[in-house]
């Protein structure tokens, strides 16, 4: 089953570097939930996992995650990512500013039947936001 779910995990991967739909249904349950800090209740299924990806994508438009580390134990994976993108868009009320942004995320997945069916994401946004000029001067 760990394989199963690690195969999955690096597929998901591929979907959010891509962007396609068709990978994603695939490798998001319907009934899964995402809790991320750009909204205060979970988002639900593929539309929900797409309202992630769309505003992080307005933001950063060339953005990629790259995986650092994987942990798979039993329907759970945890993964470190470094995402790198170039700060194209209004992000959090940040207006774009054209800066070139690296950053992490711990992120820990719940998998059934090979399909993500719960996620938490950790990201770095205080980093994120001291990257691109949002933070006062003493916390940049």
């Amino acid at each position: 089953m760990t394989t199963d779910h690690r195969t999955s995990f690096h597929r998901f991967v591929e979907f959010i570097n891509s962007g396609d739909a068709t990978i994603g249904e695939t490798v998001i349950s319907p009934e899964a939930t995402f809790m991320t800090p750009f909204s205060p209740e979970a988002l639900r299924g593929l539309p929900g996992y797409l309202q992630i990806l769309t505003s992080m994508r307005g933001a950063f438009s060339d953005i990629q995650w790259s995986v650092d580390q994987v942990v798979v134990e039993y329907d759970t994976v945890a993964a470190r990512f470094t995402l790198r993108g170039t700060h194209d868009g209004e992000f959090l009320g940040t207006p774009a500013t054209g800066r070139a942004v690296i950053a992490h995320a711990s992120n820990f997945y719940r998998f059934v039947d090979g399909r993500i069916v719960d996620e938490v994401g950790q990201p770095d946004l205080l980093s994120i936001l001291g990257q691109i000029g949002a933070l006062p001067p003493s916390l940049g």
